[in-house]
């Protein structure tokens, strides 16, 4: 019900408009229609949902799904959060709701420590609305796919997309690891790099992308080399224009990306900044016209090198590592 309406006002501008509505959910679904049907004019609009709003006291795996940044511009537009409730009942006059009874939840730790979620009886409360819409997300179909699916009724996958069963890849909503667009596309890149291994019969695990090269952190980078440079804040509409269907994000100006751009740390990835080529003492580091097997444009003369340190210490970005030789 939820996506039909968003799919209503998405494709002749209308969506209905009661006094009140509750939305069930904690998804990024169930904040675009609370978000919604304010901006279309419904007075009060209620989220219901069983998690937490984000926070420090609340364990990820009680915390409202929906983006963080969703969530807090649907308060500042006015849609209350009534977090940590279930809906215990609807209430009806007739054939037409009045109004929903909930009750507080919350996820504890259960004898064997995994959190369960749990109803505190003699917490009930009643909310007089005029309308109440699930909007609790969609699930996958399994039909043909019910040996591939996981506890949680989800495909089981490994790093490459690969499945138990052999040819078969997945990504997106379909695994554990899809909630999002971008994650869904990153998915699908990962899957097409393991089909191309599983067509040309390597191993599908095989030597690592460079998507999959472990990530270098921030304690990893000499930040001695880079500018301390502001973070661009994303031009949003003010809380008073919004409503209907205007553009509410507007991202950044050209002049801005730019910005973002020039603040990369490049993290792991050489920038070609010869600090190790000038400062290594031994002139152990060589240039290179082509680029190296690493992609850089470096080579080591190990004949020379006295293993310092000092290349690794001064590379600003992490990309050359000290390791133990055997």
């Amino acid at each position: 019900p939820g996506l039909a309406l968003l799919t209503e006002w998405v494709g002749v501008g209308r969506i209905p408009t009661p006094a009140s509505v509750a939305v069930i959910g904690g998804g990024n679904t169930a904040m675009d229609l609370a978000r919604v049907l304010k901006g279309a004019g419904v007075a009060q609009v209620y989220v219901i949902t069983h998690n937490g709003l984000p926070g420090p006291d609340v364990p990820d795996e009680d915390a409202m799904r929906a983006l963080p940044r969703e969530i807090v511009q649907a308060q500042e537009e006015g849609v209350e959060i009534l977090a940590h409730r279930g809906v215990r009942r609807l209430l009806l006059r007739g054939e037409r709701v009045v109004g929903v009874e909930m009750v507080h939840m919350k996820k504890l730790p259960d004898a064997a420590g995994r959190l369960r979620r749990v109803a505190f009886d003699g917490t009930e409360t009643v909310l007089h609305v005029d309308m109440v819409v699930p909007a609790i997300g969609e699930e996958i179909d399994p039909a043909g796919l019910e040996s591939l699916l996981n506890g949680a009724g989800h495909l089981e996958i490994d790093a490459s997309g690969a499945t138990a069963s052999s040819g078969v890849f997945a990504g997106g909503d379909a695994t554990l690891h899809g909630g999002t667009v971008t994650e869904a596309v990153g998915a699908g890149r990962r899957a097409a790099h393991g089909i191309d291994r599983w067509l040309r019969e390597a191993p599908v695990a095989g030597p690592a992308d460079r998507d999959e090269v472990a990530p270098v952190g921030i304690e990893g980078l000499n930040l001695a080399y880079y500018e301390q440079a502001p973070r661009a804040r994303e031009n949003v509409l003010p809380v008073a224009e919004r409503g209907g269907d205007a553009e509410i994000d507007r991202g950044l100006s050209e002049e801005q990306a730019g910005g973002e751009a020039r603040r990369c740390l490049s993290c792991g990835e050489c920038l070609a900044c010869d600090n190790c080529f000038t400062l290594c003492p031994d002139s152990a580091v060589l240039k290179t016209r082509e680029a190296a097997s690493d992609g850089s444009h470096y080579v080591f003369d190990y004949q020379h090198c006295k293993g310092c340190g000092l290349c690794a210490n001064e590379c600003p970005c992490g990309f050359i590592e000290m390791v133990a030789e055997d």
